[in-house]
């Protein structure tokens, strides 16, 4: 039904407008299927939640996630449904009410439910507790300060701006003046030398929105063996997919595949090595063609 190449790039107009008519009907018809998601995808959604095919930039939904297109037709398989089975499954299983320590400023839906139900949550269906929910990371940094909380060496320090600059430690100094005092003061911004936050080590959610060393540079530097595993190896299986083998998981290949049809500019530690190592002339024509 629609024609696109590699990267995304629609080729013919008329189907895309057959398609913008198709997800609309399926949309009022209230019929099952993701049309929404491809159409705010697609850029096709408006701000009045209609479906249109080469709608201008100031009509489109605010929601719009047409740069992300080219992952429709991406030669691997996306899917956030790893988490349901390796944590939100497990944790349904457990016949009791979990306490988290969510915060807030994690994420947009974690903000919009706490707005919602505040810390406790107990009219859901499930009911939970999120004691930290009005904490933020910065809150948190600073309690680990105050009380010298050993943290996982994956973090490393938590440290002031000036501090990571290479200034003296002022903080032992703003304590002098007692902890009612503190707030007097402006409150200092801290930041880990090492991660920020962790999760699923195998995970590439929002990789390319990572400042500084990504999660696969720190990987590789504290875990290198791991991150071999996670980069290296893969292969186009039989369906046309490329998936992990028992060389690895494969990632360099994704990550190549993300700079070059989404403009990205995610780095991979020792890049050369694994693109010789496990280049094929399969990877090569995906990743050496004209965009």
């Amino acid at each position: 039904m629609l024609k696109m190449s590699r990267g995304g790039k629609i080729t013919n107009t008329e189907e895309l407008e057959e398609l913008a008519n198709i997800l609309n009907q399926r949309m009022q018809n209230k019929e099952g299927g993701a049309n929404q998601r491809l159409a705010i995808m697609l850029g096709m959604l408006t701000k009045d939640s209609e479906v249109k095919a080469n709608i201008p930039s100031e009509d489109r939904s605010n929601f719009s996630l047409e740069k992300y297109k080219f992952l429709l037709f991406a030669p691997f398989l996306i899917s956030n449904k790893c988490c349901n089975v390796m944590k939100k499954k497990p944790l349904k299983s457990v016949k009791m009410h979990p306490i988290t320590a969510q915060m807030a400023d994690e994420s947009k839906l974690r903000t919009q439910k706490w707005l919602q139900h505040g810390c406790n949550m107990f009219d859901g269906q499930r009911p939970i507790s999120n004691p930290m929910s009005f904490w933020t990371t910065q809150d948190v940094y600073l309690y680990i300060r105050l009380y010298n909380i050993d943290i996982p060496s994956v973090y490393g320090q938590v440290l002031m701006e000036d501090e990571l600059s290479g200034q003296m430690n002022i903080f032992t100094d703003l304590l002098g003046y007692g902890l009612d005092k503190l707030e007097e003061f402006d409150r200092p911004y801290f930041e880990t030398t090492g991660v920020e936050r962790t999760g699923c080590i195998f995970c590439g959610f929002g990789l390319h929105l990572e400042k500084g060393k990504n999660r696969f540079e720190h990987l590789y530097e504290t875990h290198k063996k791991l991150a071999e595993y996670v980069l290296g190896g893969g292969e186009f299986k039989e369906d046309g997919m490329w998936k992990p083998n028992e060389k690895g998981l494969g990632m360099w290949f994704i990550i190549e595949y993300l700079n070059k049809y989404g403009g990205f500019k995610i780095n991979i530690p020792d890049r050369d090595r694994f693109i010789k190592e496990f280049s094929t002339s399969e990877t090569r024509k995906y990743l050496e063609e004209q965009t």
